[in-house]
């Protein structure tokens, strides 16, 4: 995983973002060095999922997909606005899958929802009927599906 942290993708995101992925990064490293023995890995997919709200969210403004307003508001979710799912008469303007589809592709729309889904949603979540715990390697797994879906939205503007 390491290699991300050299990448050019990774090298124009700011700072802020650099740190919480390079954070994930390490953690993951820690945790395989110190064989540890959790029940459940998910702090180590926490930072880079921070990593990956925030960057999608900066890119939607700067892609005008988002205002400043909505951008720095506490209302916009990007799960509704990435959900492919959403019902016709729920789409309004914070609904972003077709824009992204039409800006980029159809596999970059989906890409980026499902790793919101897979990589955010279950991870951050808990549900009473199914304990969605997982292991170190899947932490690892989650962090590059994040990774790579940073990754393809940002060739995408290029």
């Amino acid at each position: 995983m390491r290699h991300i942290l050299q990448e050019q993708w990774f090298l124009s995101l700011d700072k802020p973002f650099q740190e919480l992925i390079g954070t994930a990064i390490r953690l993951c490293e820690r945790e395989k060095t110190l064989n540890s023995e959790f029940q459940d890995y998910s702090f180590i997919v926490f930072p880079a999922a921070k990593a990956y709200e925030g960057i999608l969210k900066k890119i939607f403004l700067k892609l005008e997909l988002i205002d400043e307003k909505t951008y720095y508001g506490k209302r916009f979710r990007i799960g509704k606005a990435l959900n492919p799912d959403v019902r016709e008469q729920s789409r309004d303007q914070d609904w972003l899958f077709d824009d992204i589809e039409r800006l980029c592709s159809t596999s970059v729309s989906r890409e980026l929802w499902e790793t919101w889904l897979s990589s955010r949603n279950r991870i951050f979540h808990y549900y009473p009927n199914s304990a969605h715990v997982i292991n170190l390697e899947q932490a690892e797994e989650h962090s590059i599906q994040i990774s790579n879906s940073i990754q393809s939205l940002i060739e995408c503007q290029t």
